[in-house]
C-alpha cells in the first residue's frame, strides 16, 4: 500500500500539471456597437474561479483568452461612453473553445460628480487600410459643417465643388459609424452634417464589403470617407424647405427631408425651378426617394427612386490658337445651344451577412433621353481661312438594366467567393446636320460656298456577362492573423452591336438617299479572363498580397454589309503586388503594383467613314490591339504624437503598352483649305511618373500651423500626325506654401503657389466617342507648351456672436509659350487675375439678418472683350420661430448689373479661351425652412 502511495505520488508530481492542462478552453468573442460596427480597444476582463485575465479588442471587434480554466467565469466588457455589460457563462467539462458571439454594446454615460478627465488627443493615427483624425484635436466651432471639419485635416482636401480627395486620390464613398449613409455620395451630405456630431473621421482603403467578410483584401482599393459621431449622436433629422422668385422670371421651390436612426434611413426630395439665365430659359425639376433599413437580423434592405428632367438654352464664345507645323490656326467659335434632357432611375439592393455566409444582390433600371437643337458659327484664320455654319438637332434614347449577385461562404477550413453580374442597354440616336462650308482666297475673296444636308440615325446595343470564382484555402486563421492560397477566375463576354446609316439630301429633288460608304452594321464581341493565383498573408501590423495573373482576351470583329470578320488574340502575363505595415500608430507605408487590360471601343474600330464634323472625319481601325496598362505606386506616412507633425507621401509610374492615340491626316483641297482625319493606332513607351508630398507643422494647440505640399514628374507622351510619330517628353511640377491662424472667433490663411509644366494633358486616351473638336488639328500633339504660373491668396474670418465677417484676395499670373522647336510660330500668351472678396453677416433686434458680399476681379491678357467686374450681393431677412428655423428674404445679386465670367486653359498643342452665359443683376425673394436636428439637439449651420 505504501508503495502504491508513493507511485502515485510521483505520478501526480510528474502529470498533474499535464493533466490540468488537458481542462483548460479557449474563450472567443466579438464586441460591436448599436450599429454593428467593430469596436476597437475595447476592455475585457475575464474572471473565473481561479484567475483573472484583461485583454482588448483588435481592429475588428474580436477578442481571444487561450487557457482558461474554472467552472465558472464572468466576462465584464465596458468603455467610456458605453455601459458595462456583464454575462455568467457555466463551463462543461468537455468544453475545449466557447464562443461568446457578437456582444452589443449600448451607449451611456458615466458621471463623475464635480471631475472632468480629459486627455490630450492624439490627432492622428494610422492603422490597417486606415488613416484616423480625432476631431476633438481640431478646432470646431458651433455652427460648422463637416465640410470645415475636413478642411482642416493634413492630407484632405476640397475644391471649390465640395469634391473631397485625400492625397491626390477621389472620395468614393461615404459611410457614418461604418453602415453606408443614404446615397453614400460624400457630396450630398458633408455640408449637412455639423462637425459637432464627430468624434472621428477615418479615411479608409475600401476593398470591398466581400472582402472585409472573407478577411481577403486584394487589388487597388478605392478611398471611403467614414465619419465616427460621438454617442448618442446616430440619429437625426435634417433638410429644409424653400420657395423662390426673381425678377429674371425665376420661379420655383424645393423640399427634402431626411430620416436617420441608426440602421433605419430614409428620405425624399422634390425641386422644381424656372429662370431666365441669360441666353434663355432654363428650367430644372428633380424627385427622389430613398429607404435603407434592417429586415431581420442579418438582412438589409435597400431601395432607390430618382428623377430628373431639364431644358436649357446656352450661348458659349470660344477663342482657339492652335499650332502646327504648318503655323498657327486662330478659330472664334460662337455657340448657342437648346437642350430637353430626362432620366429615371430604380435600383433594389439587398444584403445578408451572417458569421458564415455573406450574400448581396442588386437591380437597377435607368431610361435617359434627350433632344437638342444648335447653332455654331466657326471662323477661322491664319495658314488656313476658312469659316462653318453648322446647324444640327439630335434626339436620343437610353434605356439599360443592370443586375449583380456577390456572395462568399465560410467553410470549416476554406471559403468560397463567387460573383455574378449582367448589364443591357440600348441607344438610339437621330441627328440632322446642315453643314455650310465657305472658302476664302488668300486675299480673303469669298471661292465657294458648300452646303451639306444629312442625316445620321445610330441604333446600339451593349450586353455584358461577368462571372468571377475564388477559392481560398487557409493556411492560418485566427483572430490576429491570416494565411491563404487563393485561386481565382473572373471571365466577361461583351457583346456590342452597332448600325450606323447615314443619308444625305439631294439639293435638286430633295431627296434623302443613303450612302453605302459612310453606312455600316458592326458587331464586337470581346472576351475577356483573368486566372490568378495568389498569396495572402495579414498581421497586426503588415498584409501583403502577392500573386500571378494569365490573361487571354479575344476581340472579334464582324461586318455583314462587308462581308468581312476581324479577329485578334492577346495574352498577357503579369505579376500583382500590395503590401502594408502599420510600423506603429504614427506610421505606415504600403506599396502596390497592378496591370490591367483595355479594348477599344466601337468607334475606334469601325471601319467607316464618320461624317458628323466634316472637318475631322473619323475612321475606325480594325486591327487595333487591346491595352495593357502596369501601374506601382508607394505611400509613407507619418505622425509625431509629441511634436503634432504630420507627413505623407506618395510616389506613382504608369506605362501603357498599346496604347491606343489619334493618327491625325491633314489633307489639303483644291482650294487652299484643310480638313483632317482622325484615325487610331497602337503606339508603345508612354510613361508617367508623379510623386507628391504634405508636410503639416502644428504650433500651440493648432492655434498655428504651416503646411508644405507639393508634386513633380516627369512624362513621355506619343502624337501621330501624317503617320508620323512624335515623342513629347515633359515635367510637371508645383509646390504650395500655407500658414494659418486658429482661434475660436478668428482665423487667417496665407499661401502662395508655383506650378511649371511642359507637358500638358493632349488627351491621347482612348477616344471617348464622336465628338465635335474645337478647332482644326487640335491636339495633334506636334508642339505642346510649357505654362508657368503662380498664385497667391489670403482668407480671413471673424466671428461674433451677432457679426460675422470674411475676407479673401487671390492673384493669378501664368504664361503660356510653345517649347517645340518644329513650330514656326512663336505664341506667348500670359493672363493675370486679381480678386479681392469680402462676405459677412450681421444679426440685429434678434431675429433680423442682412448678408452681403462683394467681389471685385481684374483681368488682364484675355483676347476676349471682358470687364473688371464689381459683383455686389446684399440680402435682408428675418428669421421666425424659437429655434430661428424659419427665414424669409430679400435678395439682390450683381447689383452694379458687371457680371462676367472668362477663363482659360492649356490642352495639347491649344490655348482655349472661353466664356459663357451668365445672369446679371436679380431682385429675388425667398422663403427657407431649415431642419437640422441631431441627437435631439437643434442645430443651425452656415452657409458660405
Amino acid at each position: 500500500m505504501k508503495i502504491l502511495y508513493q507511485t502515485l505520488s510521483i505520478f501526480f508530481l510528474l502529470f498533474g500539471k499535464s493533466l490540468y492542462a488537458q481542462n483548460t478552453f479557449k474563450v472567443n468573442g466579438h464586441v460591436v456597437d448599436s450599429t454593428q460596427k467593430a469596436l476597437e480597444n475595447i476592455t475585457i476582463k475575464l474572471i473565473s474561479d481561479k484567475d483573472s485575465i484583461l485583454t482588448t479588442s483588435d481592429e475588428k471587434g474580436y477578442f481571444s483568452f487561450a487557457k482558461v480554466s474554472g467552472k465558472q467565469i464572468t466576462v465584464r466588457i465596458g468603455s467610456m461612453g458605453f455601459r458595462t455589460s456583464v454575462a455568467n457563462y457555466t463551463i462543461k467539462p468537455d468544453m475545449q473553445e466557447i464562443d461568446l458571439g457578437t456582444i452589443t454594446l449600448k451607449t451611456g454615460e458615466i458621471n463623475l460628480p464635480d471631475v472632468v478627465i480629459r486627455g490630450k488627443p492624439i490627432a492622428i493615427k494610422y492603422k490597417q487600410d486606415t488613416v484616423e483624425y480625432d476631431a476633438a484635436a481640431f478646432h470646431v466651432q458651433e455652427d460648422d459643417r463637416v465640410t470645415d471639419l475636413l478642411r482642416q485635416l493634413p492630407g484632405v482636401e476640397i475644391d471649390e465643388n465640395e469634391n473631397v480627395t485625400a492625397m491626390g486620390k477621389s472620395m468614393t464613398k461615404l459611410r457614418v459609424n461604418g453602415r453606408d449613409f443614404f446615397t453614400s455620395n460624400v457630396k450630398d451630405f458633408i455640408n449637412k452634417l455639423p462637425a459637432e456630431i464627430v468624434a472621428k473621421i477615418q479615411v479608409i482603403d475600401d476593398y470591398g464589403d466581400q472582402a472585409n467578410f472573407t478577411g481577403i483584401k486584394a487589388g487597388e482599393p478605392n478611398k471611403m470617407l467614414n465619419i465616427v459621431t460621438k454617442p448618442g449622436m446616430d440619429k437625426g433629422k435634417f433638410g429644409g424647405l424653400s420657395a423662390r422668385a426673381g425678377t429674371n422670371k425665376q420661379i420655383g421651390g424645393s423640399g427634402n427631408v431626411s430620416l436617420w436612426n441608426g440602421t433605419k434611413q430614409s428620405s425624399g426630395s422634390l425641386d422644381y425651378g424656372i429662370a431666365n439665365n441669360g441666353a434663355g430659359t432654363s428650367e430644372n425639376k428633380s424627385a427622389g426617394l430613398s429607404y435603407n433599413n434592417k429586415v431581420g437580423k442579418n438582412t438589409n434592405l435597400q431601395v432607390n427612386y430618382n428623377y430628373n428632367g431639364s431644358n436649357n438654352d446656352s450661348e458659349s464664345i470660344q477663342l482657339v490658337e492652335t499650332v502646327n507645323t504648318l503655323g498657327k490656326l486662330n478659330s472664334r467659335l460662337e455657340d448657342s445651344n437648346s437642350s430637353a434632357n430626362g432620366g429615371q432611375s430604380i435600383s433594389l439592393y439587398i444584403n445578408q451577412t451572417s458569421k458564415k455566409i455573406y450574400l448581396t444582390g442588386g437591380l437597377n433600371v435607368n431610361y435617359n433621353s434627350s433632344k437638342s437643337q444648335s447653332n455654331s458659327f466657326n471662323s477661322q484664320t491664319g495658314f488656313s481661312r476658312q469659316d462653318f455654319k453648322n446647324n444640327s438637332d439630335n434626339s436620343s434614347r437610353s434605356p439599360s438594366v443592370r443586375a449583380h449577385l456577390d456572395f462568399s461562404k465560410k467553410l470549416k477550413k476554406n471559403s468560397l467567393s463567387g460573383n455574378f453580374s449582367f448589364h443591357n442597354s440600348t441607344n438610339s440616336s437621330d441627328r440632322n446636320i446642315l453643314t455650310n462650308t465657305l472658302y476664302y482666297s488668300a486675299s480673303g475673296v469669298l471661292e465657294k460656298d458648300s452646303v451639306l444636308n444629312r442625316t445620321v440615325n445610330t441604333d446600339g446595343n451593349n450586353k455584358q456577362l461577368n462571372l468571377g470564382l475564388n477559392y481560398s484555402f487557409f493556411l492560418k486563421r485566427d483572430t490576429i492573423s491570416i494565411k491563404s492560397l487563393t485561386l481565382a477566375y473572373r471571365g466577361s463576354v461583351n457583346i456590342i452591336e452597332s448600325n450606323l446609316q447615314t443619308f444625305v439630301l439631294d439639293p435638286l429633288t430633295l431627296i434623302s438617299e443613303k450612302v453605302d460608304s459612310l453606312s455600316v452594321f458592326t458587331q464586337n464581341t470581346s472576351v475577356n479572363q483573368t486566372l490568378n493565383l495568389g498569396y495572402y498573408q495579414s498581421s497586426k501590423k503588415d498584409r501583403l498580397n502577392a500573386g500571378v495573373n494569365i490573361q487571354p482576351n479575344q476581340i472579334k470583329n464582324f461586318y455583314p454589309e462587308l462581308n468581312s470578320t476581324f479577329q485578334n488574340n492577346y495574352f498577357n502575363l503579369s505579376p500583382s503586388l500590395n503590401y502594408s505595415r502599420t510600423i506603429n500608430s504614427s506610421k505606415s507605408l504600403g506599396i502596390n503594383y497592378s496591370g490591367q487590360n483595355n479594348n477599344p471601343s466601337i468607334f475606334q474600330i469601325q471601319p467607316v467613314k464618320n461624317t458628323q464634323n466634316l472637318q475631322n472625319i473619323v475612321v475606325g481601325n480594325p486591327n487595333l490591339k487591346s491595352s495593357f496598362s502596369h501601374s506601382i505606386s508607394a505611400s509613407y506616412n507619418y505622425f509625431g504624437k509629441k511634436s503634432n507633425i504630420s507627413i505623407q507621401t506618395g510616389f506613382a509610374f504608369s506605362s501603357t503598352s498599346n496604347e491606343i492615340v489619334n493618327n491625325i491626316i491633314i489633307i489639303p483641297d483644291t482650294l487652299g483649305a484643310f480638313k483632317q482625319e482622325t484615325r487610331f493606332e497602337n503606339v508603345n513607351g508612354n510613361y508617367n511618373t508623379s510623386l507628391n508630398y504634405n508636410l503639416n507643422i502644428p504650433f500651440s494647440e493648432r492655434k498655428y500651423s504651416l503646411s508644405i505640399s507639393g508634386s513633380g514628374g516627369n512624362s513621355r507622351k506619343t502624337a501621330i500626325v501624317n503617320n508620323e510619330k512624335s515623342f513629347n517628353t515633359g515635367i510637371n511640377f508645383s509646390k504650395n506654401i500655407s500658414a494659418s491662424f486658429n482661434t475660436k472667433k478668428f482665423n487667417t490663411n496665407v499661401g502662395v503657389g508655383y506650378n511649371f509644366t511642359t507637358n500638358n494633358d493632349n488627351g491621347f486616351g482612348q477616344f471617348p466617342g464622336i465628338q465635335t473638336p474645337t478647332n482644326l488639328f487640335f491636339n495633334t500633339g506636334q508642339s505642346f507648351f510649357t505654362t508657368k504660373s503662380f498664385n497667391g491668396r489670403i482668407t480671413a474670418s471673424l466671428r461674433l456672436k451677432t457679426f460675422r465677417l470674411n475676407f479673401n484676395s487671390s492673384y493669378n499670373n501664368a504664361k503660356n509659350s510653345n517649347n517645340s522647336s518644329n513650330a514656326s510660330p512663336n505664341l506667348n500668351t500670359r493672363t493675370q487675375s486679381l480678386n479681392f472678396g469680402s462676405s459677412g453677416n450681421l444679426t440685429f433686434l434678434k431675429s433680423y439678418n442682412l448678408d452681403f458680399s462683394a467681389n471685385k476681379r481684374i483681368n488682364k491678357g484675355y483676347n476676349l472683350t471682358n470687364v473688371n467686374p464689381l459683383l455686389i450681393n446684399l440680402g435682408i431677412g428675418k428669421s421666425f420661430l424659437k429655434s430661428k428655423s424659419l427665414n424669409c428674404s430679400l435678395n439682390v445679386s450683381d447689383l452694379l448689373n458687371e457680371g462676367n465670367n472668362i477663363s482659360q486653359s492649356v490642352v495639347g498643342n491649344s490655348i482655349i479661351e472661353s466664356r459663357n452665359n451668365q445672369v446679371k443683376r436679380v431682385v429675388s425673394l425667398g422663403l427657407n425652412y431649415n431642419l437640422s436636428n441631431f441627437g435631439g439637439k437643434n442645430y443651425r449651420l452656415r452657409t458660405d
